[in-house]
């Protein structure tokens, strides 16, 4: 038998929270890579953030339990599972995984709530914020809060290549290698990674690569069991010890680190408010002065088209209304006729406030070329575009003119 039962470490109600607590992993997952591809402004994204502070809410619950659960049955996976080396080594991937998602909880609520937001869990109650909106604490726990997921995601990939090395030497995959339900979380998590971070530009782009990754896992379990024919060696291995156990913990911790710097070097953001900033008064978050007139031209079918896949992204990170906070961004409204670096309160790169200090002023042709690549026009800018540089002219106006709309109109000024 392939994969003989595994789980006798474990108590019926280990595994059952286990469970709970995977499953509930893998729905949130699937609301994370789903929030940001949906429109801001829409009433589908309010029902997706009020499920994900419940689903969250939930794998607070049932990451905490099982914690107290593993420490009270003193492991999950019974000792003949798999050598004591590697036994170590899976029971760590996931105690860490547990640990991530449990201090992340908080970290998200805490965004939510310096954001103004009062937590709303699937509409069935409301948490209202215990303190005012602060910009600082916001980017400093919505880095952590994403870093913290992408830390489970790189140690589910980690995971992921463990189970197939343990599959080919011990005949132990997905279902006994790892404590109940993390080997379902650790596939489907990896997939939904893959999808993510290929569907900036382009959702086709996500599906097939996370189609060929599923291929390839489902590839290989089947060359390994056509290869050994369902007969695999003993549990037989490294003993482990307190070398190789510290030697574990190092590489999870490695891992786990690398993890903590993805928000940055996917978007180049950072958890602290820092830089060149123009004072003004606290309240002040956009040029409340218009320097540029514009005319009003309804959109066409193409800038429609390009909204839903490109502009989008401007909005992950920038607001456009006067009045609203700044974001990872800055708010960008009346930001035509503009010198660069000069929106109140917010803290720019220096080498952008350099620039506009310069006489670098925003325009149609100025802004297509910085989002046509930011780092070849003002090097040294934190901005980076996360779908890849518009560099298509077509495109480029199609972006610019959704901007002018959004920052140059105010929702009453626009027509409807």
């Amino acid at each position: 038998m392939i994969e003989a039962a595994g789980h006798g470490g474990e108590s019926a109600r280990a595994r059952l929270i286990g469970w709970l607590f995977c499953g509930s992993l893998i729905a949130h997952s699937f609301l994370i890579v789903v929030l940001p591809r949906l429109d801001k402004e829409s009433a589908i994204r309010d029902v997706a953030r009020s499920w994900h502070y419940a689903i969250g809410i939930a794998l607070l619950v049932f990451g905490i339990w099982r914690l107290w659960l593993w420490i009270r049955e003193r492991g999950a996976l019974s000792p003949g599972t798999l050598p004591p080396a590697a036994r170590f080594w899976h029971h760590a991937l996931c105690v860490s995984i547990l640990l991530l998602v449990v201090l992340g909880g908080p970290l998200g609520f805490l965004y939510g709530w310096t954001e103004g937001r009062a937590i709303n869990p699937a509409g069935l109650f409301t948490i209202p914020a215990p303190i005012g909106k602060d910009h600082s604490v916001w980017k400093f726990t919505g880095y952590f809060h994403s870093a913290s997921a992408n830390a489970t995601v790189l140690l589910a990939l980690a995971a992921l290549i463990s189970a197939g090395y343990t599959y080919a030497r011990y005949g132990r995959g997905f279902i006994t290698a790892f404590p109940a339900g993390f080997g379902l979380l650790f596939l489907v998590r990896s997939a939904l990674f893959i999808y993510a971070i290929n569907s900036f530009a382009d959702r086709t782009a996500g599906y097939i690569a996370a189609a060929i990754f599923l291929g390839l896992v489902a590839a290989f379990w089947l060359a390994v069991r056509a290869v050994r024919r369902g007969r695999f060696g003993s549990t037989a291995g490294k003993s482990g010890g307190v070398a190789w156990n510290t030697g574990a913990l190092a590489g999870i911790a490695a891992v786990a680190g690398f993890g903590l710097t993805m928000p940055y070097l996917l978007f180049r953001v950072t958890p602290l408010s820092s830089g060149v900033v123009v004072e003004a008064d606290p309240s002040i978050t956009w040029h409340r002065e218009r320097l540029a007139q514009v005319d009003w031209t309804p959109p066409t079918e193409f800038q429609l088209t390009t909204g839903r896949e490109t502009y989008k992204w401007c909005k992950f990170c920038h607001t456009m209304e006067p009045g609203e906070a700044h974001l990872v961004g800055p708010n960008l409204a009346n930001i035509f006729g503009q010198r660069a670096g000069t929106v109140p309160n917010f803290p720019y790169s220096p080498a952008l406030a350099e620039a506009g200090k310069n006489g670098l002023v925003w325009n149609e042709d100025t802004i297509g070329q910085y989002i046509s690549g930011p780092d070849e026009m003002v090097p040294g800018t934190s901005m980076m575009i996360s779908s890849g540089p518009v560099i298509d002219p077509a495109l480029q106006d199609a972006v610019i003119a959704s901007l002018r709309r959004d920052t140059m109109f105010t929702e009453a000024e626009r027509p409807e």
